[in-house]
């Protein structure tokens, strides 16, 4: 099983990335399997993801309305529309697995550090804003570029 966009996907290529149990636990899990963390739990799933040599190719927030067991995209601001937080990282040409793997671990923790922004969202909001994650092994990379 490899982990694909936070989805558990069968494969025969590697073996999924594992998580401590307690982290796994406090993660929200949406209907088709996709992982949810708070602000204070992505640094240990960045650090674990960079560790197993996965790319984070990028990541989004949800927002999971107080009592709701569904996330949405949608996130109401303090001022103006909704708005939807996303961030990803592309391979430079030439770039090493290596060195990608390090810079999306780096982009990834300056995301979830400055969105959403401090402002932006209203102060009563309720519920709670998630970190989803996209990683890819170096193998499951090179197939979805070919």
């Amino acid at each position: 099983m490899v982990w694909v966009g936070g989805v558990r996907r069968s494969s025969g290529v590697q073996a999924s990335v594992e998580f401590p149990d307690d982290l796994e636990k406090r993660a929200f899990r949406s209907g088709n399997g996709e992982l949810g963390w708070t602000r204070r739990d992505v640094p240990a799933v960045i650090s674990i993801l960079e560790d197993r040599q996965r790319a984070i190719l990028g990541g989004e927030l949800w927002w999971v309305p107080e009592g709701e067991t569904r996330w949405t995209g949608i996130i109401p601001q303090r001022v103006g529309h909704p708005g939807v937080y996303h961030w990803d990282t592309e391979r430079e040409p030439g770039e090493a697995w290596l060195a990608y793997v390090r810079r999306c671990a780096l982009h990834s923790l300056q995301a979830v550090d400055a969105l959403p922004g401090s402002d932006d969202l209203p102060a009563d909001l309720s519920g709670r804003i998630l970190y989803n994650l996209t990683w890819v092994s170096e193998a499951e990379f090179l197939n979805l570029t070919r």
